[in-house]
């Protein structure tokens, strides 16, 4: 366009109200296909939820299941089906609840409420917590144990953390109540494995962990005819297959010997072997 050549005012009100004329034309039309949706949907109702069916031994389960379903969720089956993950995370994260959720057919949902079942129970403190295979975990205290049923203690040693080591629960926010171990739980995984290829599981009491030089340092605090042994591991279970046959000979010949033992497996070269009141600091791998 030549310099000092103007545009109109009137060609640009033009295309100004062309373009508002097009812009209501569709809001008109967006009104005019709602409207008729609404009213069509009214008729034959075919965005009404039809039905949602819960399957749960327990009744205190479904009923705060049903407690967390507003108006739109129970009237329509696109806004409870948009909405179910909003609603999963609610349950899991405010109960110790398991939920899944089946499509059965275009408007019919079928939820599945389980209790989770504690796989071990871990000591931090003052505090006990349960811990499942997937790794979540509360507070074995909370109220809600006691309500679901199913939510029962493992028969599992438990596993004391030492203070020196962060929660396992983490820092919850408001109103959580089930989170997510801070530990991997595979670390449980392997060392539960190792006291049962090792065949101490039945004789352990308890397993104390603690860290020393960045390494997990476990004490298995077992009762073997009427006596304490105490066996001081490394975390890893590689070290566990190498040491446990060795182990399992020593109390062999040691069964009928009288007094407690503390058994320091951490040392790179030997096994030490002393009774409970026996001086020096064990597990200090040298």
């Amino acid at each position: 366009m030549p310099d000092g050549l103007q545009v109109p005012a009137v060609y640009l009100r033009c295309r100004d109200s062309d373009f508002m004329g097009k812009f209501l034309f569709f809001l008109l039309a967006c009104s005019l296909f709602l409207g008729s949706t609404l009213s069509y949907e009214g008729y034959t109702q075919f965005l009404s939820l039809d039905r949602v069916s819960v399957r749960t031994g327990d009744p205190e389960a479904e009923a705060l299941f049903w407690k967390n379903l507003g108006p739109a969720e129970l009237r329509y089956w696109p806004v409870f089906l948009f909405r179910s993950a909003d609603l999963k995370k609610k349950i899991e994260s405010e109960s110790p609840l398991l939920f899944s959720l089946r499509r059965e057919n275009f408007s019919a949902f079928f939820i599945d409420l389980e209790p989770l079942q504690p796989w071990l129970t871990l000591r931090w403190k003052k505090t006990e917590f349960f811990l499942t295979r997937d790794g979540r975990i509360w507070e074995s205290g909370h109220p809600l144990n006691a309500r679901f049923a199913g939510i029962r203690p493992p028969s599992t040693p438990p596993f004391l953390l030492s203070d020196t080591l962060p929660s396992p629960a983490g820092i919850p926010g408001e109103g959580i109540v089930v989170m997510n171990s801070v530990f991997p739980v595979t670390f449980f995984s392997e060392w539960v494995s190792g006291l049962e290829t090792s065949g101490w599981m039945p004789h352990t009491r308890e397993v104390e962990i603690s860290r020393r030089e960045g390494n997990y340092l476990l004490r298995l605090n077992l009762n073997i005819r009427d006596r304490t042994v105490q066996i001081i591991v490394r975390g890893d279970q590689a070290r566990w297959k190498e040491i446990s046959s060795a182990v399992s000979q020593i109390l062999h010949q040691l069964q009928f010997s009288g007094g407690n033992l503390i058994i320091d497996t951490t040392y790179t070269d030997r096994i030490i072997v002393r009774n409970v009141a026996g001086g020096g600091q064990e597990g200090s791998g040298r």
